[in-house]
This record gives structure tokens, sequence and C-alpha cells, in this order.
């Protein structure tokens, strides 16, 4: 599909409504009001808490009233996954947020071009996706209207796995490092406030929260 090619005026800039995300509360400190499209991702090391948070965000986002697909590449329906989408009462956004399972890039792009399809989808994982930057960007320019939220494997300097993770990250609006069951946003759209995933699990991981306050935006 060709790039489109366009020009504006400050003027012109001045009248496009912006179409953000009527974020409250918790949520709104944690990462501001983003844009409802483009993309975000999601990182952190095996048992960091990626999930849980990345459910629960997806929840709130279905709330909010976004149609949501959480395509599920690495669990898909397994018991740990039906379970974690029992512990976040996901059965509360029955009608707005679906699971998807057994779908490649081409079966997903498919299901995005019909009708009413999801305003929102999470991609868990990026590594599992199987896509190269070339085709993020691809993605990215046919569904321009869609928000796409990955979930990416992190290596043990805490940082993207892999080269295409590691280019949607400087790409991504909004970026969220999940570590001992903390979370921190590095969003264009304000916020900040660490969040934390799981209380019980972040007591028993007291340097996740100092080495959230130090890391710098990426």
């Amino acid at each position: 599909m060709p790039k489109k090619k366009y020009k504006m005026s400050p003027k012109d800039m001045a009248m496009v409504v912006d179409r953000v995300m009527p974020m409250e509360g918790e949520w709104k400190r944690f990462m501001g009001r983003p844009e409802e499209r483009g993309c975000w991702l999601v990182w952190g090391r095996s048992f960091s808490g990626k999930t849980r948070l990345v459910l629960a965000l997806a929840k709130y986002i279905a709330e909010i009233g976004y149609k949501v697909a959480y395509l599920s590449l690495e669990e898909g329906n397994s018991v740990s996954m039906r379970k974690a989408f029992r512990e976040a009462c996901m059965e509360s956004v029955n009608e707005r947020l679906m699971l998807w399972v057994e779908m490649d890039v081409e079966d997903m792009k498919a299901e995005l071009r019909k009708q009413r399809s999801p305003q929102v989808v999470v991609i868990d994982s990026l590594q599992y996706l199987g896509i190269n930057y070339q085709g993020y960007k691809e993605l990215k320019r046919e569904f321009e209207n869609k928000l796409f939220i990955f979930i990416s494997h992190a290596n043990e300097k805490k940082e993207p796995m892999g080269a295409t993770a590691v280019r949607i990250r400087y790409d991504a609006m909004v970026k969220i490092l999940v570590d001992g069951f903390r979370a921190k946003a590095f969003s264009r759209y304000g916020g900040g406030e660490v969040m934390t995933v799981w209380e019980y699990g972040a007591l028993q991981n007291p340097e996740g929260e100092s080495g959230l306050e130090k890391m710098e935006e990426i």
C-alpha cells in the first residue's frame, strides 16, 4: 500500500481533532491520555508481571468503550491463559474483548479488514508474531487507525529482545517496562507514575521500583 502524502499548515494542524483515550485515575497518572492509534510496546523478563499488567490495561481500555482483541500466540487458549483471564475478571467486558488464537499475521490482517473489527489489538508476543521491522511498518501503514500493543520478551539487561523489538521501542508512542511486578511508562502524553502490577509480587522484589525510578526515557 503506497504511503499517503499531504501538506498541512499550522492552521490546518490546529483544526485536527485530537483522538485520545479518555484515561482517568491511576491509568492517567501512569501513561497520560495517549492517542487511540499507533503502537505501544510493553517489555519485561519472564515472570515480571507483563501479562498481568497488559490484561488489566486491555480490560480498562474495553471498559472505556473500545473493542479489543488479545492475540495469544504463546499460550493460546491454555489453562494458564484461561486462569489469567479469570483472575483479571475479563467476563465483565465480555462484549468488547475477544481472545484470538491459532492466527498468523495474515489471519490477523484478514480479521482487521472486516467491518466493526477491533480498534485495539494486543499481540502476545512480538517474538512469536515473527515479523521484521519492515513488516511492522506495513502493518502500521495499512491499519493506521488501529492501536497495536506489542508484548516483548526482554534480555538480562532489561531491554527488548531482538533487533525488531529494539527498533519498535524507538518508534512506539508509549513504552512500558515491567520489572519485579512494577511498571513504568515512557509516554509522550504525560503520566510517569510507577504502577504496582501485583502487590505481593512487588514486595518480594524490592529492587524493582528503584530500578524503574532510575531509568531515563528511551
